[in-house]
């Protein structure tokens, strides 16, 4: 039934649209992790409570959600952005919450948008376009592409609203705190990719001197560029592209830069800490060894105690846990292919491990590609944690440990 049509309600919504459109902006940007990830239904139940909820406060913005991880930006009269910031960070669906960016802008960058979903969707039942930004029937906008998708989100809708604010030129003119909202287009993966395959190490030492020469940190080329890589080189030997030999020596090559860049970075470890010792190992049997070597430098320049291993058996790696007091195991499968017959073998592994070591809390946290395609293979192996990215997994390690200390303390008061 169509609404009646009041020229009362007519004169105090043309007020309301007028006050939004010249009032002062305050704009907000954050990132967090869904604790369970939703399914379609609740992310679209959440995005319609929102919706009313920035309505009501005049604010307008994007959210965007990814394999378990959520990006907001969030405009709108300073109290109200206030109000409905309090609100989102004591939602208890999500945690490691994170301000990216707070500030004045002289405009809103997503004026007509209540709150606008983006996220990955295989099909789409049917697409039209509003503002140039392509979405579907019930308002999302679709991250078709399992690679590129996102970095076309990213890249067309969310980094031209940051280049527009910031005045500048590449994702990597923006600070630190916002860095991780680069993501290359997936030309940039792409090329890589063909220059690892093509075995020319020079170019590829090259290409990857140019991102670093552009500002990228190490997270940002282990995250968007080096992972990427990896998953799309297997993407490659998916679609009979390229064979085993050809991806497991295209991933060596790729451990190879990762080695340089951390020589290249040259950045001092923070000071040893009691209590993070980690373990940094392939499970036995995995052949591509690339998240094991960006993990353990990362381990190593948050200050922790690292031994990084390549048992070939169980039983290698249980003499390793038996033999030396860790806090932390940080297995891992391979970053290019989902290796999900590994799965069964890695619960045993673990299973292995908890009951050689001696630490009889040791905890274990997973990354590979299986994990980012199906996170809940990670409670399924037995893992404490799952990392859909190797630069999860230092967090991921302190919190089980905050964790433990913590459990350990209250037992003790």
């Amino acid at each position: 039934m169509q609404p009646t049509f009041s020229p009362a309600l007519s004169a105090r919504n043309y007020a309301a649209s007028e006050q939004l459109r010249v009032a002062p902006v305050s704009m907000m940007v954050y990132r967090s992790r869904a604790v369970v990830p939703p399914s379609d239904g609740e992310l679209d139940f959440m995005v319609r409570q929102a919706q009313n909820r920035n309505h009501a406060e005049s604010i307008t913005g994007l959210l965007i959600y990814d394999q378990g991880y959520f990006y907001q930006w969030l405009e709108g009269p300073s109290q109200s952005v206030t109000r409905v910031w309090e609100s989102i960070r004591a939602d208890p669906r999500h945690y490691q919450v994170e301000v990216l960016r707070e500030q004045s802008i002289a405009k809103r960058h997503f004026g007509n948008w209540n709150m606008r979903l983006a996220r990955r969707a295989n099909k789409i039942s049917r697409i039209v376009t509003r503002g140039g930004a392509t979405i579907d029937a019930a308002g999302r906008l679709p991250l078709a592409s399992p690679i590129g998708g996102w970095d076309q989100i990213l890249t067309q809708v969310v980094f031209p609203q940051l280049k527009m604010v910031h005045s500048v030129d590449s994702p990597s003119q923006l600070d630190a705190a916002s860095a991780l909202l680069w993501h290359p287009h997936l030309e940039t993966v792409g090329e890589l990719a063909k220059l690892l395959r093509a075995v020319d190490t020079g170019a590829v030492s090259q290409f990857i001197k140019s991102l670093v020469d552009e500002g990228a940190s190490l997270e940002a080329l282990y995250q968007e560029v080096f992972e990427p890589a990896a998953r799309y080189l297997g993407g490659l030997w998916y679609d009979d592209q390229c064979d085993d030999i050809d991806v497991t020596l295209s991933l060596g090559r790729l451990q190879y830069e990762a080695r340089r860049l951390g020589d290249q970075f040259h950045s001092s470890p923070c000071a040893p800490r009691p209590g993070h010792a980690v373990l940094v190992a392939p499970q036995p049997g995995e052949s591509h060894m690339l998240g094991a070597g960006m993990a353990s430098e990362l381990f190593w320049r948050a200050g922790w105690e690292v031994s990084c291993e390549y048992p070939h058996t169980d039983s290698d790696l249980r003499e390793l846990v038996h033999e030396r007091w860790f806090d932390v195991l940080d297995l891992s499968l391979s970053s290019a292919l989902r290796h999900d017959h590994h799965l069964e073998a890695m619960g045993d592994t673990i299973r292995a491990a908890h009951a050689a070591s001696l630490n009889p809390q040791l905890a274990v946290i997973v990354d590979g590609r299986v994990f980012v395609e199906h996170p809940q293979s990670s409670v399924e192996v037995g893992a404490d944690a799952g990392c859909i990215s190797v630069t999860e997994s230092v967090p991921a390690a302190e919190r089980l440990v905050t964790a433990l200390a913590m459990r350990t303390a209250s037992r003790c008061a």
